[in-house]
């Protein structure tokens, strides 16, 4: 990352863009199914708000441009002014997707707007705007190649003869809205707000600029702004990081008190602001100079601040008239309607009406650094366990000192390692919330009318899960869309609603996360796709396979449903990188299917990557660990409980119901005889399904917090195991995936018969 400030800023911002971009399509998806109500139109108008606010801020022209169009729009329909009715919401819709094109091409991170997409949207929001499609001026807060930070227009001053009174530079001034001097003295008085802002030092670090937000000011109504530099030290003693500056802000008209805070909203606890009504006083802007503190230093031999308030003023005028700048709306500089008095005393500024919530305190930390906390914590798991393993082969009593420090340690490493797995938690939302765009996009291509329903977004989950399930959803969802549901005459013809609905849910269970996608399409052909399998040599035309395996025959390399390739589907890739993709990550893929009721995919993964509770168990010499969550008891087998159906399935009598029984050392390979019963342990496991099974393994060693190892990564994917770890020994020990090793149990029978030991 660079060393300078103003990059390190700009990061912040695109950050936090990804952030309001989320809530912005997530509003406007509330909004799309009448969920939303007018805190939901103000909530998508301040993300815009805020893009737009920061793209001016570090000069994003074209970013600036569009965000102000999109803005304009939600500010008619927030003023109600406009109705938020279906072709406007899904317009918006499209504009959040143009809106996030500008910010990736802004950030170097994607390819450049498409500049006649951008333009044809901007010609629509202005048609929903005005009525009538404007030419796009630059946005109000987008200053000039040639302007200065507060938009104004750079003045050449001749002083040579400027002692004349007669004589006047000539300056380039916009003109003044003079009030009649002959009207009668009746009219009606102005009314408006005087505005005092101090801005603190935080809110120039957090990227904001006081112009835009004066700006913003203007386009309540005409405006007067005098700005106090008293506070400002001199050059040797300025602190370029420190705020100095006061405004003191004159606005006329009728605008209400919470439209002018909501100018100041995203700043208001980053400076001093006082707002008080001027009632029915005439708003006069052409101020008395206050006294000048004694401690101000003296004013410099030039003045040009002083000079322009000088030749501005008019010439042998009996008396100063009170003048009320008027800028036009989108006038690109409204701020400079009011000289710069050079020696006023800073106005005391008032407290804010009402403290705001504190707000949570966050800090944004690089993941690389988060990963190294990951390992060495760990490690430190690891080297406990090899402590409390020495210390055990010791012979050291329970309760001696050295044993009671250790169990102290052990309990302060599970709570360390809590603590960082909390860190690194973080809910599927980030994932969920780039789904909408997607499953717009895709039915647009496949002329399909799709409803996205999600939940369960708020299901936490370790960052490395949550960062690549990206991919396996995006496939799985494309695929409902494009194989699953029907098209609209289909769907009509078959009695089901026009809109095809896409269910996407996050859910904990068994102490894993499981990740469902279903669709109320028509469901997997079955003949069809074994005939497809079997045209293509994945099969054998006499397979005998089942329901279940007909489904799975998605996962093979280069099998394709679809009839012709297009810009969805139809090259053979897809399902099996899914499938490959949640094997990495220690998961697993499921596929329910009613022919016309539409299909379920089931991903289960992991919570984490890092650590896990388990439970050491002994199987043909060979230590295994069995997930915690998995194991719901243990028990010593009885030969009168033990039973085979078909005269080969073994089953397992528990609490008044039959098991099955899986011989986990002769299931993974380690013997061909079967284990004997006697000195042997059962536990009654249930899978991510719910379903039950009994595992029959030697010993039961005990429990332990043991650090995952990829298996994957450092050898192969072996069946029936999720990973490995390390012992306090140092030896390698496998963790078991239950319901991987309860389903292999069913396809090897336990034939020969539990040995009773002799």
């Amino acid at each position: 990352m660079s060393d300078d400030p103003f990059e390190a800023i700009k990061v912040t911002f695109f950050q936090e863009c990804s952030e309001l971009l989320g809530d912005l399509e997530a509003n406007l998806l509330a909004l799309e199914t009448g969920q939303g109500d007018a805190e939901t139109i103000n909530a998508v108008f301040r993300a815009v708000h805020s893009v737009k606010g920061g793209a001016g801020a570090f000069g994003l022209e074209d970013l600036v441009r569009f965000a102000h169009v999109f803005e304009t729009l939600m500010d008619e329909l927030r003023s109600g002014r406009k109705d938020c009715d279906d072709v406007t919401v899904k317009t918006l819709l499209r504009a959040s997707d143009v809106l996030a094109d500008h910010i990736a091409a802004a950030q170097g991170t994607g390819a450049p707007v498409d500049a006649a997409r951008s333009a044809g949207l901007v010609a629509e929001l202005e048609v929903l705007t005005h009525g009538v499609a404007a030419s796009v001026a630059p946005a109000p807060v987008a200053a000039a190649a040639d302007e200065d930070d507060f938009g104004f227009t750079p003045l050449t001053l001749d002083l040579a003869d400027f002692g004349a009174p007669a004589e006047l530079p000539s300056l380039d001034l916009p003109p003044l809205d003079l009030p009649d001097l002959t009207a009668s003295s009746a009219a009606p008085p102005t009314v408006g707000w005087r505005i005092v802002f101090r801005p603190h030092p935080r809110l120039y670090a957090s990227a904001n600029d006081v112009s835009l937000l004066l700006r913003e000011l203007t386009r309540l109504g005409p405006t007067s702004v005098e700005l106090d530099d008293s506070g400002l030290p001199m050059l040797d003693a300025l602190d370029a990081e420190d705020a100095h500056l006061i405004w003191t802000i004159t606005l006329s008209g009728d605008a209400s008190e919470a439209a002018v805070r909501d100018v100041f909203d995203f700043v208001e606890m980053d400076c001093d602001l006082s707002i008080t009504a001027l009632g029915d006083a005439v708003v006069e802007t052409d101020l008395p100079p206050l006294p000048v503190p004694d401690a101000a230093p003296a004013e410099p031999e030039f003045d040009i601040a002083a000079l322009l308030a000088k030749a501005a003023a008019p010439v042998e005028a009996p008396a100063p008239a009170p003048v009320v700048a008027t800028p036009a709306p989108v006038a690109p500089a409204p701020v400079a309607a009011a000289p710069k008095p050079v020696a006023h005393a800073a106005p005391a500024p008032a407290a804010p009406s009402a403290p705001a919530a504190a707000a949570p305190v966050t800090i944004r930390v690089d993941l690389d650094r988060v990963d190294r906390l990951i390992n060495v914590v760990g490690e430190l798991v690891i080297q406990q366990a090899m402590l409390a393993q020495r210390v055990m082969e010791s012979g050291l009593a329970r309760s001696s000192d050295i044993a009671l420090g250790l169990e102290d340690l052990e309990l302060l490493t599970r709570d360390i390692q809590d603590s960082v797995m909390a860190i690194r938690a973080q809910p599927v939302k980030s994932v969920f919330q780039r789904m909408p765009r997607l499953v717009r996009e895709v039915a647009d291509m496949t002329g399909k009318r799709v409803r996205l329903v999600t939940s369960g977004e708020d299901t936490e989950v370790d960052k490395t899960v949550v960062e690549r399930l990206a991919e396996p959803i995006t496939h799985m969802l494309r695929n409902a869309i494009d194989h699953g549901l029907e098209s609209p005459e289909e769907r009509e013809a078959a009695g089901k609603p026009a809109e095809g609905t896409v269910r996407l849910a996050a859910l904990h269970r068994s102490g894993r996360i499981v990740i469902e996608i279903a669709d109320d399409g028509k469901g997997i052909n079955r003949p069809r796709v074994r005939g497809i399998a079997v045209d293509r040599g994945l099969i054998a035309e006499d397979a005998v396979l089942t329901d279940d395996e007909v489904d799975n025959l998605i996962f093979l390399p280069g099998f394709s449903t679809a009839e012709t390739v297009t810009d969805v589907s139809g090259r053979g890739v897809g399902m099996d990188v899914v499938k490959r993709s949640i094997q990495a990550l220690g998961g697993r893929i499921s596929i329910s299917s009613a022919p016309g009721k539409g299909s379920t995919f089931t991903l289960s993964l992991p919570l984490t990557l890092a650590v896990l509770d388990g439970m050491v168990v002994d199987a043909a010499e060979q230590t295994l660990v069995a997930p915690l969550s998995a194991i719901v008891e243990s028990l010593t087998p009885r030969v009168e409980d033990i039973h085979y159906v078909g005269g080969h399935d073994a089953v397992i009598r528990f609490r008044e119901a039959f098991v099955p029984l899986v011989d986990v050392g002769r299931v993974m390979g380690f013997r061909d005889d079967a284990t004997p019963l006697s000195g042997g342990v059962v536990m009654i496991v249930e899978t991510e399904a719910g379903a039950r099974a009994a595992l029959l393994v030697d010993a039961i060693n005990g429990q332990r917090q043991v650090v995952i190892k990829s298996l994957e990564t450092h050898y192969r994917h072996v069946d029936g195991v999720s990973a490995a770890t390390i012992l306090g020994d140092g030896s390698v020990a496998l963790i078991l995936d239950i319901d991987a090793l309860v389903t292999a149990g069913r396809r090897k029978p336990n034939r020969p018969e539990l040995k009773m030991a002799s």
